[in-house]
């Protein structure tokens, strides 16, 4: 069923679902509490769907470019720099969008979105980063 060579991917892709999985519940308990005290009055009813988007995005791309580092390790560069422009222009509809739909909410969706982007992608080039090192 699996062969040998399967084994590790796969093992590294559930591996990076489950830290992603508590990370995305951290970061939604933290959102919560910040919500219900402090930012109260800033309150962003998208924010649990901004979470579950940006975890499904981090997941999809770090998916796509496991795949990609062993199925062609010397396109990772091109492949990574890709998607990461991917994921901005697709941030930047999102964005748009939203500034189209919810213009009096937009200054406190754009904190919260690139509050998330930043946790986010701190946690893929922290986890692409030991994927690549284990590669070598």
């Amino acid at each position: 069923m699996y062969n040998q060579k399967t084994l590790p991917f796969m093992n590294n892709n559930l591996r990076l679902i489950g830290q992603l999985s508590i990370l995305t519940v951290i970061v939604g308990i933290a959102g919560a509490i910040l919500f219900l005290t402090v930012l109260k009055e800033y309150y962003l009813p998208v924010f649990p769907l901004l979470l579950l988007f940006f975890a499904m995005l981090t997941a999809s791309f770090h998916l796509i470019l496991a795949r990609g580092l062993k199925k062609n390790p010397d396109k990772f560069t091109y492949l990574f720099m890709g998607l990461s422009a991917g994921k901005l222009f697709i941030l930047l509809v999102l964005i748009i969008i939203y500034l189209i739909l919810r213009r009096e909410t937009v200054i406190t969706f754009l904190a919260g979105t690139f509050l998330l982007y930043l946790v986010f992608t701190f946690f893929e080039v922290k986890t692409l980063l030991r994927l690549v090192q284990g590669k070598k």
